[in-house]
């Protein structure tokens, strides 16, 4: 009876929640809904679609003019968004629509046709993003009247990217004898995307491009920048060893995050990369939106910034549910803190990136309902130490 009554006293009286907890609460209130933070942004991406293209632009130029392979690549990631942030959405389908007839007439650029030369060229990234967009679009009935075209075109590039493989395994835009894992991670999800529909994609690149991560995977969790970790420069951009899951915070968790698709990664080890890129966020914070690239501390460019989100979603993704819940809260708390006025993302100093900065962060806030990425159905699970978990 006493305890009855003490309980039933302490339920009676007024409760005071703890300092953190009433934050948390007034955060929630003050937060836009996920349905309103999507659709401001779905509109001004379809605002600022430039004649059928959403360029991506950064330092880089060819002529002085922005490369064909940025074009096809931002169209390609804004108008893939796009098809998941609307797909009832009439305006955004003719938007979408405008993308595709785009990315199909620079896809038959010269600056488009594969490409093995020794030097510092984008073109993959147009051909990596080209292909998942091409399938996302056959995946969702989208294709419309360049069905042909762009199924031929999907066979194509899974070719291209074949041919463009640097020997050994792995991909890079900077030259073609060390692989980027950055480069490399992307351009295994939209192989596997493919081949998921039925595409004959070998399977030697799969493997080739495992190891190839493999080899970049430091023994603290970081990935290099380039190369291999044992090799001499393997650190690249990631700076003294004590730093380097600092400035590898922007790719850990997309490499980490193929490596589990392909077999040969740990839930262990994808939650690692998770807590890395809250750990180290304001690493990958004070670069963005300023000037120049890779600068010091960690040589992190601003690049990496929406990059990081997105692909650090998706592996959360793969986690089980309660550590999924814990992180997807962390995840948009963070996103939000670098939302513009305007209802965009934008991670460089170049009006034209809020395309590609706005769609990767549409893309986290949609991460918990986008398809699961397709898994490797040949993978070897033999990678993992003894005192990790596998893969489920």
């Amino acid at each position: 009876m006493h305890m009855f009554a003490v309980a039933a006293l302490a339920f009676l009286a007024p409760q005071q929640p703890a300092p953190e907890v009433a934050e948390a609460k007034q955060a929630a209130r003050e937060t836009p809904a996920r349905s309103v933070l999507i659709d401001e942004a779905v509109a001004q991406l379809i605002a600022i679609q430039e004649e059928g293209e959403w360029p991506y632009e950064g330092v880089y130029r060819v002529k002085r003019e922005i490369p064909v392979g940025y074009r096809v690549g931002g169209t390609s990631i804004v108008a893939t968004t796009l098809i998941y942030a609307a797909p009832k959405n009439p305006t955004a389908l003719e938007a979408i629509a405008r993308g595709q007839t785009s990315v199909l007439r620079l896809l038959d650029h010269e600056l488009m046709r594969p490409s093995t030369e020794d030097a510092y060229d984008v073109r993959v990234w147009g051909h990596t993003y080209a292909l998942a967009f091409l399938c996302e679009l056959r995946a969702a009935k989208l294709l419309g009247e360049h069905k042909a075209d762009s199924e031929r075109w999907i066979s194509t590039l899974v070719a291209t990217l074949a041919t463009e493989e640097i020997p050994g395994g792995g991909w890079n835009y900077a030259n073609h004898t060390q692989a980027a894992p950055f480069v490399t991670a992307p351009v295994l999800q939209s192989l596997l995307l493919a081949r998921s529909q039925g595409e004959s994609v070998p399977e030697e690149l799969f493997e080739r491009g495992r190891d190839s991560l493999l080899r970049a995977r430091h023994g603290d969790g970081a990935f290099v920048y380039s190369g291999g970790s044992k090799e001499p420069s393997g650190l690249g951009m990631s700076g003294k060893t004590t730093a380097s899951l600092a400035g590898a915070s922007g790719r850990v968790g997309v490499c980490e995050g193929t490596l589990w698709l392909l077999g040969a990664s740990s839930l262990d080890r994808v939650r690692a990369s998770a807590q890395n890129f809250f750990e180290h966020w304001d690493d990958l914070e004070a670069r963005r939106k300023k000037s120049g690239t890779h600068e010091g501390p960690y040589g992190i460019a601003p690049y990496y910034f929406y990059y990081a989100h997105a692909y650090t979603a998706q592996a959360i993704e793969f986690l089980p549910e309660k550590a999924r819940d814990e992180l997807r809260q962390r995840m948009l708390e963070t996103l939000l803190r670098t939302r513009d006025e305007d209802g965009t993302w934008d991670d460089r100093v170049f009006p034209r990136t809020r395309n590609y900065g706005t769609s990767m962060a549409v893309l986290v806030l949609l991460m918990d309902r986008a398809p699961r990425p397709p898994t490797w159905t040949k993978a070897k699970a033999s990678t993992k130490t003894a005192d990790e978990k596998p893969a489920k």
